[in-house]
This record gives structure tokens, sequence and C-alpha cells, in this order.
């Protein structure tokens, strides 16, 4: 990530924005470029397309731009619409956008608050003064003795260079600190309501008291911006009174999605601890240990329904503390010491014994707590420990197939592959009941794992024949891709399938490799139609005679063919109408 302040010893002292300048060239850029400038301008800028940026004595910027050819830009800073682009577009273009956006970030500002600079200028005219009423009907605790200190001043100017002064001991600070602080610095965007926009203006207010730290801090910081503005966006599980589920409006409930996919895709990039060493190291683990304990007490109350907090808390083990900790196991065990805690409070409130397996059954778990229980049994590599959690919590409750399929995915990911067949073996049955798209996935890592443990295979079938009847498409579908066509047929005879509900693509193949074993299914099932003694049955058993004539035919056993039709035509000679389906068919004279 770009650190603010980055790049500031090329400009000169005269050029560097204050906090005023930048709200008014947000302003100055909202007013002059339309969105779709904007976005194919910051596509530029995203693409490194804006080379070396100089400065005149003139408070001018000046930069070339690749486009389809090499455009000069000059954008006059006291002015910004007399600016100039030597691409024949003659008004503010693509080109000034990148330029301004490359300047944003040589000065140390977000670049994003350009990028959105409709948005957040749109929401500054419309928003209410801090103080005023609500249309949030959720909030924040009350107000800290920190921000009340900060608010004693009624200078806002005094207020925010406390709070940058306090910002920047960050990295010494714990995190409930650093969200006091980030709750502090967004009094003086008012009371927002929780969208989009608001959230993208708040970040780009709490990104301007970001002081220099190392990149695994900046890390952090980034982490926490969006995990403090989620919990701005999302209201408690459920109401205070009525105790009824509550849930996200739609425009939250776009903001939160927003801000998953951000922390989403930061947690997968690798935690940067490269050079540090003595108290900064000691910094950053501390903030971690505190992150995780944040996202502890904000997943154990989630639904089933509204679980936000609970995926971040197991990928932050998973990708950030889990590759550092180099197979020392304390931290890990401390973990789960406290999340055994938290489970012996709740059986002990519902009135059970802590430590008694008879107990903890009868107790219902929150799912947050038996899916962060199971990640530390894994991380631990105590599988049956977690096997039983899941096992627990599906019974329960039934957990959502995604959690599960994930511990499949991430020992896929480190190439795990005989743990990877267990495991598959141990929560194959817990996705049982689950429409076909999760075993879907089950069965594609299946085959991953089989293809490196060719002698998992058998367990593979023993497990879906434990997992029926609702296994039964991921079953057929294993027989049939693996060219197991006794097992296929014999799983046929045994449930008494129908051969005719099948499309003659999936009998085709058994067909062309083992005619032979097509017979007794269509034998029987011959039988079975003749029994209903009706139009409709007599047809149907014609249709799958003609298939049994070709198949005789193809295997050079017309003898025995014409034997069994002579002696089918005898033995139901007083079924007329069967006798004259056999005729139209040409199967009999």
């Amino acid at each position: 990530m770009y650190t603010p302040g980055d790049g500031m010893m090329n400009i000169p002292k005269d050029q560097i924005m204050d906090d005023t300048q930048w709200q008014a060239l947000i302003r100055e850029v909202a007013d002059l470029f339309n969105n779709l400038t904007i976005m194919r301008g910051f596509q530029y800028y995203k693409q490194k397309r804006v080379g070396l940026i100089s400065f005149n004595d003139a408070q001018a910027i000046i930069a070339e731009v690749q486009g389809s050819e090499s455009y000069e830009v000059v954008l006059r800073m006291q002015d910004l619409s007399t600016s100039y682009c030597a691409c024949p577009v003659n008004s503010p273009c693509k080109h000034m956008a990148a330029v301004l956006m490359s300047y944003a970030e040589q000065q140390g500002r977000p670049v994003p608050a350009l990028v959105n600079a409709h948005a957040s200028t749109a929401l500054k005219q419309t928003s209410k003064p801090a103080g005023s009423a609500s249309a949030r009907a959720y909030s924040f605790s009350e107000v800290t003795e920190q921000e009340e200190a900060l608010q004693d001043n009624s200078s806002n100017s005094y207020q925010y260079t406390a709070i940058k002064e306090r910002a920047a001991e960050l990295a010494g600070m714990d995190i409930t600190e650093w969200h006091e602080l980030f709750r502090a610095s967004l009094k003086r965007l008012g009371t927002g309501t929780a969208t989009t926009a608001y959230v993208q203006e708040a970040a780009d207010e709490l990104y301007t008291i970001k002081p220099r730290m190392s990149a695994a801090m900046d890390q952090l910081f980034e982490l926490h911006v969006q995990l403090y503005l989620m919990r701005y966006c999302i209201p408690p599980a459920r109401n205070s009174i009525t105790h009824t589920p509550v849930y996200l409006s739609y425009p939250a409930q776009l903001a939160v999605d927003a801000l998953q996919k951000g922390i989403e895709a930061l947690l997968l990039q690798s935690l940067d601890l490269s050079g540090l060493k003595g108290t900064a190291l000691e910094q950053v683990w501390a903030r971690l240990d505190e992150t995780s304990a944040y996202l502890r007490t904000e997943m154990l109350p989630e639904t089933a329904n509204m679980m936000f907090f609970t995926p971040i808390y197991s990928k932050l083990w998973l990708n950030w503390i889990v590759p550092w900790l180099q197979g020392k196991q304390a931290m890990l065990e401390s973990e789960l010491n406290l999340l055994n805690e938290a489970e012996a409070k709740i059986v002990s409130s519902a009135g059970g014994v802590p430590g008694t397996e008879k107990n903890v059954r009868k107790v219902t778990l929150p799912l947050p707590l038996v899916l962060a229980q199971s990640w530390m049994y894994y991380h631990l590599e105590q599988d049956s420990s977690a096997w039983q959690k899941l096992v627990h919590g599906s019974s329960a409750y039934g957990i959502p197939p995604e959690y599960l399929l994930y511990f499949l995915h991430t020992l896929t990911d480190a190439a795990e592959w005989i743990r990877l067949s267990e495991w598959l073996v141990q929560l194959g049955p817990l996705l049982a009941n689950r429409r076909n798209a999760p075993l879907q996935d089950y069965m594609r890592l299946w085959d991953i794992a089989i293809q490196h443990v060719p002698e998992a295979e058998h367990r593979m079938w023993d497990t879906l024949v434990s997992m029926l009847p609702h296994s039964r498409p991921a079953y057929e579908d294993a027989m049939h891709s693996r060219g197991q066509w006794r097992r296929w047929i014999d799983f046929q005879l045994s449930t008494g399938t129908e051969p005719l509900e099948f499309r003659v693509a999936v009998l085709q193949p058994i067909e062309k490799d083992a005619p032979e074993l097509l017979l007794p299914f269509y034998h029987q099932a011959v039988e079975r139609y003749i029994a209903h003694k009706n139009r409709d049955g007599y047809k149907a058993a014609v249709k799958l005679l003609k298939r049994l004539s070709k198949i005789y035919k193809k295997m050079k056993r017309e003898e025995p063919w014409e034997q069994f039709i002579t002696a089918l035509a005898v033995r139901n000679s007083r079924l007329r109408a069967l006798q004259e389906e056999l005729r139209k068919g040409k199967l009999i004279p």
C-alpha cells in the first residue's frame, strides 16, 4: 500500500497541499470531470501510463501520458479549468485525470477520493451537521474519554491536529485505541447513513491521519479501517427489545459487500514482516493478537444468516498468523483455550456442566464458535477434534456448505493430499441433503485427491454409499465418469430405476463398452412394463425390446434373441394390444 508522505521530497514546498486545498481539489474534480472520464483516467493511472511529474514556477504540473500516442498534460492548479492536454478532446480528459491521481499519490493523499469525487461531494452537500438527528437506527457506544479530550476544544483544526499527533503513535497503541481515534476523526464528517458513498468518504478521512509505518502495520491499518466501517454498517444481530433478527438495508448491504471484498483481497496478500525485528516486530504481533480478540468478540453473537466477521477471523489466522508461527503452537493453543472458555460459559449458563461431553451435546453452541474451534484444531493438526466439533454443529443446525468446503479447499491449496482424503471422508456426510452445487464441488475435490492418492478411491465409494440417498446424483456421476459400468448397472437394478428415464447419451457408452451388462437392466424393465397391462406400458416395452434387438445383434447372438422374442409373444398371446405393438415395431410377423 502507498504510504502518505512518500514522494513529497520531489514536490516544491509551495505546492504541497493542506487539507483545505485537498478538499477543494476533490470538489473541482467533481465539477470539471464526468464519472466516465474519471474512471478512464483511473485506468490509465493504474496502468502506470503517467510519466515523470515536474513542476514549474507558475505552480503548474507537467507530465506526459501514454495513450494511443504520447500526450503532454499541463495542469494549472490555481485554476484547474485552464489546464491543457495535447490530445484532441479539447475538454477535461482522461489524461488530465490520470495526472491528477499521480499527483495525489505523490502528495500522500488517497487516490480513491478523486475517483469517487462525485459521490463524496454530493454527500457533503446533503449531509447533516454533527449532532443532528441521525438517519441511522444504530450507532457506536457512547463517546469515550479520549474523544471527549479531543473534542473539548471548539476549534476543528485544533482537534484535527491533536488527532494527527495522536495517530503518529498508532504502532504502539492497542486496537481499541485505534478505533477510538477513528471515531474521533470521523466526527468531522457529521452523522452519515450506512451507504457506499459514506463509507468511501469515511475511509478517505481515516487515511488522512495515517502516519508512516512499516508495511505490516500499513496492512493492519487498512484492515481495521475496513473492519471499523463494516461494524458501522452492521446493526446488532438481534433487536435488543424484541430479540428478533435484524437485517441490513439494501444500501448498507452494498456497502458491506464492497468492504468484504476489500478485506478478502487484503487477507489474500501475505503479511509483510520483512525487515522487522525487536520492538517493531513485537508491536505487529501485539496488534495481530488484538485483532483476533476483536474479531472473536464481534463474531460470537453472529447468527448463521448474518455472519460477517466469522469468515474474516478464519482468514486472518489462515493467511496472516499461522504462516509466521513456523510450527510454534503456543499462540494457537492460547486462542483455542479462549474459545473453549467461551464455550464453557455458554454451557454453564444453559445449566450444563462444562467439560462434560453429554452436557455439551445438549447445548446448541453458536456456529461461529464451532467454526473457530474447528479451525484452531485444524491448524494444530488435531483433525479428529475438528471433525467432532463440525459434526456437533451440523447435527444441531446444519452448517452451510461453503464453510465446510472451505476446509477442503484450504487443504487442496496446501497440497496436503492424504489429509484432504481424510477430511473428504469425514465431511461428506455433513454435506448430505444439500443441493447439487456443493456436492459437485465436493466430487471435484475427490477427483483431485485421487489423482495424488489413488489408493483413497475405495474410501470415496464407501463414503458416497454412506451418504445415500442424498448423494445419488454424485454417486451415479462418479461411476459413470470412471466407466464403472457394472457398479452403475447394479445400482440401477437395486434401486428399480427405469432405463427409459435416462437420456440415450447416458446409456450409449455402456452399449459400446459393455453391452452385455444392459441385458438384465432392459429385460427386467420389459417385464415390468408388460405387467402394467395398458397401452402405454406395451409401447414402453416395445421401445426397450428394439434396443435389446440391436444389442443382441451387436453381440452376434441373433439366435438367443429370436428364441426370447418368440417365447415372449407366445407367453402373452392373450394380450391383443401387446401383440399389436409388437407387430407395429416389426418384432414379430
